[in-house]
């Protein structure tokens, strides 16, 4: 599965983030990067506050994904149909072709 290279920070949550100290808005978004590249979650037992705000934010970011790879995916499929037109092979061959390919990475 692809990942984006990153993530969108809205707007709409500058007042929230505003509220915490710099040092702990630091912190949550260190932990957004880090979910974002390795899907690992933070423990924030100790500050129900950011466990909070990180929760919520964890679902723009998951949801993100989700956009991406539906991008992702239509594209492939739209490059396909194309290059299926192209040289007219069925949607089986050309499968078959993109799969077995030795310089894809």
């Amino acid at each position: 599965m692809k990942k984006p290279k990153g993530f969108f920070t809205y707007y709409q949550h500058a007042q929230v983030i505003d509220e915490f100290s710099d040092s702990d808005a630091g912190k949550l978004y260190k932990a957004l990067l880090r979910y974002g590249l390795t899907g690992e979650l933070t423990d924030f037992s100790g500050d129900k506050a950011i466990q909070l705000v990180f929760r919520i934010l964890k679902a723009d970011v998951d949801e993100n994904c989700r956009r991406y790879q539906t991008i992702c995916e239509n594209r492939q499929k739209a490059a396909l149909e194309r290059e299926r037109r192209r040289t007219g092979e069925t949607g089986a061959e050309q499968e078959h072709n993109f799969h077995n390919c030795d310089n894809c990475n």
